[in-house]
């Protein structure tokens, strides 16, 4: 543990619970609601919110602010970045040292997400053939007849499914994040040494520079193959790196308070504290956030190239923004607790969400006509099964982990 830490470090890591949690209620909800009754589109929203009734106009608030809920995505890429480089830091950055042990790296990692996330897949695939009206995006594949079937499940296995069209919304489409992960890891001991070496803000820039030359060449692609080439590495780097980058400026504070005399080859300056963690910080972000967002609905392709940078970044510094100005509420109403518990389960719940909703929905829907209480409890119920699932899965492994003494 560090003798003492930044003010700038600990108010951003005291934030990101409440962050990660808005993140994956986000997503969820933003799911459901695509299930459910389909976003609602701008032309809609600005003939609705020209007509002026109050109940309306909120309603197509709220209708846009969920139908925004992809964004929840890009705050963890850069909440992963963030944290992958923190514990680097600690572990090694502090020492001097700027390369990791790989091998170690790459299965602790790999050891971290994929279990769960195979266990999920067997789940879902058992599922899918007792029930398999509850699984809309795999019925096709599965019907396809000759190697389809086999080719759409390993895919989904080995999580080359972001790698190829045909098999992108097999079972869950919402898993393609998982190896997304997966090439981040694999470059992040690659983007630490470049940090180290040629300095932070460049590595940002070259990053943001790199990403959006790429989305540039995305554009003349078909809809399908556009979709599975922005969910790569090379177009969600910049994301990521920004939150390393993040980390690292934030760290030197703590290194600089605690006394060490460390030869910063290319010392940053210092831009997490004005960035994040005053009122402004908020307005800007969900200002950057907006721009985005409108980049977004216009679908004009010179500006689509910059919307999930500005999405990401915008939305991440307005979320860590309001946490931080309302942490002490937060601990107040111990709403902090349920925070935790949520950001601690999140990727459990990301995995399990979009087997359990198409499931849930008809029978919460026949005793429930109300559609927003529906939509409620079928989130609530995501969220319970998906940490019960965490909580089982925990368990399993703390008995393997006992009798054949084997750490993960």
């Amino acid at each position: 543990m560090l003798a003492s830490v930044s003010k700038t470090y600990d108010n951003i890591s005291r934030s990101l619970p409440a962050v990660r949690s808005l993140a994956i209620l986000w997503i969820v909800a933003y799911h459901v609601m695509g299930y459910t009754r389909g976003y609602l589109s701008i032309e809609d929203a600005i003939a609705t919110l020209a007509e002026g009734n109050i109940g309306d106009i909120l309603r197509t608030g709220l209708d846009l602010f969920i139908s925004a809920g992809d964004a929840g995505v890009n705050i963890f890429l850069i909440i992963s970045g963030f944290g992958l480089t923190t514990s680097w830091w600690n572990n090694y950055g502090r020492q001097g040292l700027e390369r990791i042990p790989l091998q170690t790296f790459w299965i602790k990692r790999s050891l971290r997400i994929l279990p769960r996330y195979w266990s999920v897949v067997a789940i879902a695939f058992t599922l899918f053939l007792i029930y398999p009206a509850g699984f809309p995006f795999a019925v096709h594949a599965w019907h396809s007849g000759g190697l389809t079937p086999v080719w759409a499940l390993l895919t989904t296995v080995f999580t080359a499914r972001n790698l190829s069209p045909h098999h992108y919304y097999f079972l869950n489409p919402a898993w393609w994040y998982v190896g997304l992960s997966l090439q981040l890891y694999l470059i992040f001991p690659l983007l630490i040494w470049l940090g180290c070496r040629q300095g932070w803000c460049k590595l940002l820039i070259a990053t943001f520079l790199f990403s959006m030359a790429y989305r540039l060449v995305c554009i003349p692609l078909e809809s399908d193959w556009k979709i599975v080439a922005l969910g790569v590495l090379p177009s969600r780097l910049f994301e990521f790196v920004f939150g390393m980058c993040l980390s690292i400026t934030s760290l030197e504070l703590t290194d600089n308070l605690n006394g060490r005399k460390r030869d910063y080859r290319k010392r940053d300056s210092h831009w997490a504290h004005p960035l994040l963690l005053n009122s402004r910080s908020v307005s800007a972000g969900f200002s950057l956030f907006f721009v985005g967002y409108i980049f977004k609905w216009l679908n004009y392709p010179a500006l689509s190239i910059f919307e999930d940078a500005l999405i990401g970044v915008g939305s991440f510094c307005g979320f860590v923004g309001l946490s931080y100005l309302g942490l002490s509420t937060l601990k107040k109403l111990k709403f902090n607790q349920c925070f935790n518990k949520m950001a601690t389960d999140s990727y459990a719940v990301y995995l399990t969400h979009m087997v359990l909703y198409p499931v849930l929905w008809p029978v919460v829907a026949a005793l429930v006509p109300a559609y927003w209480i529906c939509f409620v409890l079928v989130i609530l119920a995501c969220f319970g099964l998906g940490i019960a699932f965490e909580l089982c899965f925990t368990a399993v492994l703390d008995r393997f982990q006992s009798a054949t003494a084997v750490s993960f």
